[in-house]
This record gives structure tokens, sequence and C-alpha cells, in this order.
């Protein structure tokens, strides 16, 4: 297997050297002041209490049920984590017939790129939320010619337990059913398998949902969805024309539209959000709501400029703080930790130390961070490569279709639903790779011929590792 994958196994070691610095330089992990939440939770859970988080979603809590108490080995594990997920990319390509040099290459992204490596050592749900969404993909099309329906209710399954590490993943059921539709024939067998996808993906967002409405009361993923919006949309908010309650004219933002900072109208204490008081019978999160989706409704194409601003954002050159000046510091590396009071605090009183940094591995990744990434524009070509070899109608455009369209689809909730920021790009460094090569290799694949469809020559060896055995 070594001999035959040398450049698997080189890219690895050098990978794992280099997660064994990260590691070493920021112990016992990088925390955010979503982390402090999640190692809440997780430690309330330990001790029986099972309300769920109403503001961020407490599958990655459950994950880490048992670790908080030994915080080193949650980076540890994501960072095997993420090895695990280049293996599975280059897998996926070998199994469909790319090059070993192009899956190779396919994986440099997510084995090298500074935003892997740091939001691995982070208390963070994003490299896990990338592992169970390509995992799934995988099992999708590991048999390229037949989906049995166990493998759709498998892939159904792993995307809804991604639901309920970030809510934003459900639009990842949408590239599935897609890939189902276009492959899958006849109908009677489409249904089947569309059930299956559907009916399991079903059973943890479901499961979820009644976890939630027993804790708070209602049927959701969370309670700040009003607050959530308010920040995206007071960066463009324009009150002028429209006729609002009395109630509502305080949540208007009275900054210049080029000042405001959407992070502050989001958390702030001193956002309109928070010092507004909403009338008696109506909650603070249904008011906000309210009056973000009449800005919406006024301002329907300043909205729609927002949006395809921020998708757009994520494939620029450099990765400065977007759009609405959500600060991007924290996914870089630096040589000490900024003191938190608060974190700090609240880390302690779970009997957890602050972490701490080594000055001289801290200032070694600050170079390497600084000059080597995967430029915004790079990433584009992949997806112009996707899409081309999705609508060449060769070898493999099902499969190209599936990951091109994943690809987009799981950027899109952030652009509508949140402010810009770095995190949300992480998949990106997956799934691209993998349409741009399955492109490449549909658009290099020769035409179909009269009598069936031509194959590209390849070593049978590369691909006799990962043959699935026949099915019986």
């Amino acid at each position: 297997m070594i001999r035959r994958h040398w450049l698997l196994a080189i890219l690895l070691l050098l990978a794992a050297a280099l997660r064994g610095v990260v590691f070493a330089a920021y112990h016992p992990a990088l925390i955010f002041p979503d982390s402090v939440r999640y190692l809440q939770y997780a430690h309330s859970f330990a001790h029986g209490h099972w309300t769920v988080d109403d503001q961020r979603q407490s599958g990655y809590s459950v994950l880490i049920i048992f670790l908080p108490n030994v915080l080193w080995l949650i980076p540890l594990l994501q960072h095997l984590v993420g090895m695990a997920t280049a293996i599975i990319v280059y897998a996926v390509l070998i199994r469909l017939g790319a090059r070993q040099w192009l899956a190779a290459l396919a994986i440099i992204p997510v084995l090298f790129d500074p935003l892997q490596l740091i939001l691995e050592q982070y208390v963070l749900t994003d490299v896990w939320t990338v592992l169970l969404i390509l995992a799934a993909l995988a099992v999708l099309i590991w048999r390229r010619d037949n989906v049995t329906w166990k493998a759709a209710a498998l892939c159904g399954l792993l995307l809804g337990l991604a639901v309920t590490f970030r809510d934003q993943e459900l639009v990842m059921i949408v590239p599935a059913a897609i890939y189902l539709g276009v492959l899958v024939r006849p109908g009677k067998q489409l249904l089947r398998r569309m059930a299956a996808l559907l009916g399991c993906f079903a059973i943890p967002v479901a499961g979820y949902l009644g976890w939630f409405e027993a804790s708070h009361g209602q049927w959701n993923f969370t309670t700040f969805s009003g607050a959530f919006l308010y920040g995206r949309v007071a960066d463009f908010a324009d009150c002028t024309g429209l006729t609002l309650p009395a109630y509502e004219k305080p949540l208007c933002p009275t900054q210049p539209a080029a000042q405001r900072v959407a992070d502050f109208y989001t958390w702030s204490p001193a956002s309109p959000q928070w010092t507004f008081t909403p009338p008696p019978g109506t909650s603070r999160d249904s008011v906000v709501k309210d009056f973000s989706l009449r800005i919406l409704r006024h301002q329907p194409l300043a909205y729609a400029e927002a949006v395809g601003r921020d998708f757009w954002y994520g494939f620029s050159p450099v990765r400065r703080a977007g759009p609405e000046h959500y600060p991007s510091s924290y996914l870089q590396f630096h040589t000490h930790i900024k003191p938190d009071t608060q974190a700090d605090a609240s880390l302690a009183a779970l009997g957890i130390k602050p972490p701490k940094s080594r000055p001289g591995l801290a200032a070694f990744l600050q170079g390497y961070g600084r000059w080597f990434y995967i430029p915004g524009p790079l990433l584009a070509a992949g997806l112009v490569a996707g899409l081309a070899g999705a609508i060449a109608r060769r070898r493999n455009s099902a499969q190209c279709l599936l990951f091109t369209v994943g690809a987009v689809a799981i950027a899109i909730p952030p652009a509508v639903f949140a402010t810009f920021d770095w995190r949300y790009q992480l998949p990106q460094l997956t799934l691209i790779p993998i349409a741009a090569v399955l492109g490449v290799t549909a658009i290099t694949a020769p035409r179909p011929s009269i009598a069936g469809t031509a194959e590209p020559d390849r070593p049978a060896s590369a691909e006799s590792d990962l043959q699935a055995p026949p099915a019986r």
C-alpha cells in the first residue's frame, strides 16, 4: 500500500509533523468564545443536566462530554480528524479513477492550509462537520453507478448528525438529493433511495428538535435566530420610508453604513437589540426578527448585494477581515495568546487553566501562515473546473456535480444568515479540490464512442487497494 501510494504517505508524514508543532505551540487548546459554551454544556451533560444550548447546537458538546478535564485530547483528536479527512479525499478520487498525483495534489489544502491547522487546535465544531459531510458524500458515490439504499440511508444519517453540530449544514441534503435524482433509475428505485436518504436524515434532525422543544418549549435549533439575523441586516439597514411600530424604531441603526460593524450589533451589550424594551407579551428575539424581516422586504436588493458580496469574498486573494469587518486575527497564528478575562474566569469555574503558547514554535507558525495558504482565486478556478466537468457529460460527471453543487451550497447559508467569517470557508478546502480534480478528469476523458463510453487509461493497481467487494 505504501509503495503504491508513496505520495500520500509522504504528505501525511509532513502534515503530522506540522500538526505536532501546532499542538505543542498552543497548550492545551485554543479557546474562542464559542468554545467556552461548548465546554460548559459538555460539563453540564456529564453531570446529568441535559438542557440543550439555546444559542449553539449541542452535538459537539455531546461528543466532547468526557473530555473537558483532559482538554488537550480535543485538539489531538481533531488533528487526527483533519488527516482522516485528507485520506477520505484521496480515497474518493482514486476510487473514481483520478491519477495518483492529482489525488495527492487535492489533499494539500486540507493537510497544510493554516486555516485548517488552527481550527483543529480550537475547541470548535468546524473540522467535525467537514468530516461528517465528506464521509456522507463519499458513502453516496462509493459505488459509482449503483447507489444502494444502505448507502443513501448512511449518507442521510451522517448529514443529519452534521446538523446537530451546526444547523447551517441542513442545506447539504439538497446536493445529495440532486445526485440521486440525476443518477438513480428507474423511478421506483429512485423513490426508495430518496426515502432512505431523507428518512435517515430526519432521524437525528427530528431528535435534536425534540430535545430542544423539551428544553426550551419550541421546535427550533436556537432561540437566537432573530439576534443573528439582526446582525446580518444591521450592516445595510436603512429605515427611511419604512413604517415601523414605535417599539421597533430604536432598532434602526444610527451610524453611517460604512462605519457599522456587524459583530457590535449582534453581541455588544450596547447594541440596539439589547438596549430596546420589547412590549409586554413579546420576546426580544421575536421583535428583533420581525424588524429584520421588515428590513429584508424593504431592501431586497441591498440584502442580495450583501449576500453576493460575502459569497464572493470567500475567493479573495488574501484573508483579511470580511465585508462586515469581522475580525479574522483569531484565525491567524500569534506568538502570544491575548488574555480574555471573561473566558479565563469561565474556564476556571470548570477547573480548566487558560491556554498558553510557546513563543518559539508559535513564531515559526506565524511565518508559515503568512506565506503559505490556498489563495481564493485558485479555489475559484477549481470550482469552475468542477462546473465544467459536471456539464461535460462524461465519466464522473454526476459525482463532479455532487461536489461542485455541495461546495456552492455549503457557502450560501453563512452568506445569507451570518456575517462573513473565514471559519465558514473551511469546507471549501475539502470539497472544491475534489470537484476540481473530478472536473479535470471528466474534461480530459475520451468522448463516448459509438459502442459505449471509453474509459481513460489508469494503472489497475492504483485503485485495487480501494475497491469494494462485489455485491452479492
